[in-house]
């Protein structure tokens, strides 16, 4: 890949300077919108910054392009959850992990999703 918008935000993303990755990455889609790797760093750094819907839509255009990619599959679990969808979220965490990846690792990630919805959601009953 020759893109110097994805090699940008990869540097942005590793320096921990998501949105400006992300605006690299967008531009990069622009150049190659068939490419995974594109996409799929566009829906890390969304999930990384708690822009769930965003990052479900990249990590499912990037599985339109390699649909036995169990990381991506991973982390569109971790985001159906993080928006309270459990049941697309264990649908994508079953199939990643058929395609190998680490049941520990994905469930210990979707239990602190789960322990973040519940404090957040207790922390707006006790606001009422």
């Amino acid at each position: 890949m020759n893109s110097e918008h994805f090699k940008v935000g990869l540097n942005k993303a590793k320096l921990g300077l998501h949105e400006e990755a992300i605006e690299e990455f967008e531009k990069a889609v622009w150049e190659d919108p068939n490419n995974f790797e594109i996409h799929y760093n566009l829906g890390t750094a969304f999930l990384t910054l708690g822009g769930f819907d965003q990052a479900i839509i990249s990590f499912s255009n990037a599985l339109k392009i390699n649909p036995n990619n169990s990381d991506a599959l991973g982390n569109r679990s971790v985001a159906y959850l993080a928006i309270g969808d459990e049941k697309r979220s264990e649908k994508d965490k079953i199939s990643a992990i058929k395609m190998g990846a680490p049941p520990d690792g994905i469930n210990t990630v979707l239990e602190f999703v789960r322990e973040q919805r519940k404090q957040a959601n207790t922390f707006k009953s006790n606001e009422d």
